[in-house]
């Protein structure tokens, strides 16, 4: 959308309230896919699709074609060979369709929530969404979804996600309100405990962490630490890399025939993952540079499902689309880094970013598509400026 200095204000009005239309037409998909089982059960096959036409309408309202060869945007160059070097290796490995668009996906949208410039009624608009929903979800649908154990109309492991990332999203908005007035600062306590109550009455590892790893960040690691650009980097490499790391480790100590059972949760340490990433590790030996697609039939569990976010880009697409997926990732973090830490809002929307990161060592929810309007919220919260509003 080109903009000239006579209708530049008019073009970013337009520009305003298309963002907000679109956005509200992917929450109201977001809402039904996890309010309505029917609705989940119809969308599952096509949900990498939608998500994909949600961001490309967001990419023609926001992006000018003509600047982005003029301005030499690396960013936007990096995102295109992330796409098009995924559709080219799944078609050599003969891959599922849909595997492209997990990638394609998440390299586009890690571009774009730069570029979507959203006002401060914008997150105020967003935010106020995610509060109906929890709202509805906690005192509406969540009663008749688990009301006897054993017939269950969602996955408690999903369900202790989709709460626990909703309300990390919910957080930005209190975030907001507490700049206006410390009472709502209740708000903030009310979530981290409904929070914990579910993640422990499902048993969610997964949901726990992200949520204990955010609230570290964000209020225990002191606010100095996260300025100085070694530490945040740390950080952004451990969330990244460390998830590989973690994999190796967790496949390697389960090897010994050591094993426990976690407090709280009545699970045992090693209960499978480290079978699944060692015959995916097997596989993606045999094809390392274009990954082995998901056409592949695996022994060690009963669906196709890598159980960690990096590890999946890793193996199912392959060495170059996962280096080139690390180098955008790096960059856009970086760029957050130097002013996310002078702006409460944007701390909590990159903390959080990182908390869902580590989370994803244990499952591909960063890079779930049901999942990517909440990743794509919190990491315009990140990018967003302090001087642009409250």
């Amino acid at each position: 959308m080109p903009e000239t200095s006579g209708n530049a204000e008019k073009i970013n009005k337009i520009r305003d309230i298309a963002n907000i239309v679109i956005i509200a037409m992917w929450f109201m998909f977001y809402a039904l896919t996890f309010m309505v089982p029917k609705f989940y059960g119809f969308t599952e096959d096509y949900v990498g699709v939608i998500v994909f036409v949600f961001l490309g309408l967001l990419f023609l309202v926001n992006v000018n074609i003509v600047s982005i060869f003029k301005e030499k945007d690396v960013d936007f160059f990096i995102a295109a060979a992330i796409v098009v070097l995924t559709a080219v290796n799944l078609v050599i490995v003969d891959s599922g369709f849909g595997a492209f668009f997990t990638a394609a996906n998440f390299a586009i949208l890690f571009y774009m929530c730069r570029k979507i410039k959203l006002k401060t009624w914008h997150f105020y608009a967003i935010g106020g969404m995610y509060l109906c929903l929890m709202l509805y979800w906690f005192f509406y649908t969540y009663g008749w979804m688990f009301a006897e154990y054993g017939t269950y109309a969602m996955n408690t492991n999903t369900a202790a996600t989709f709460t626990i990332f909703s309300l990390l999203c919910l957080f930005v908005l209190a975030e907001f309100l507490y700049k206006k007035h410390e009472a709502f600062g209740l708000l903030m306590m009310i979530i981290v405990i409904k929070g914990y109550q579910l993640s422990l009455y499902h048993r969610a590892r997964g949901a726990f962490i992200m949520l204990t790893v955010f609230l570290i960040f964000r209020f225990i690691v002191p606010k100095k630490l996260w300025a100085k650009k070694w530490f945040f980097t740390l950080v952004m490499v451990f969330a990244t890399l460390g998830s590989l790391a973690f994999v190796a480790f967790y496949v390697v100590l389960g090897t010994t025939g050591v094993n426990f059972r976690i407090p709280f949760f009545y699970k045992n340490m090693f209960s499978g993952r480290e079978a699944i990433w060692l015959e995916f590790w097997n596989l993606f030996m045999k094809k390392p540079l274009t990954g082995i697609g998901t056409n592949v039939t695996i022994t060690s569990f009963f669906e196709f499902n890598v159980h960690n976010a990096m590890y999946d880009i890793l193996v199912i697409h392959g060495l170059l689309v996962f280096i080139l997926t690390i180098i955008l990732i790096y960059r856009r973090l970086l760029s957050f880094g130097k002013s996310a830490f002078n702006s409460s809002v944007a701390m909590c929307g990159i903390v959080a970013v990182l908390a869902v990161f580590i989370e994803s060592f244990f499952d591909v929810d960063l890079i779930w598509a049901n999942y990517a309007l909440n990743l794509l919220f919190l990491l315009m919260a990140a990018g967003r400026e302090e001087e642009n509003g409250a």
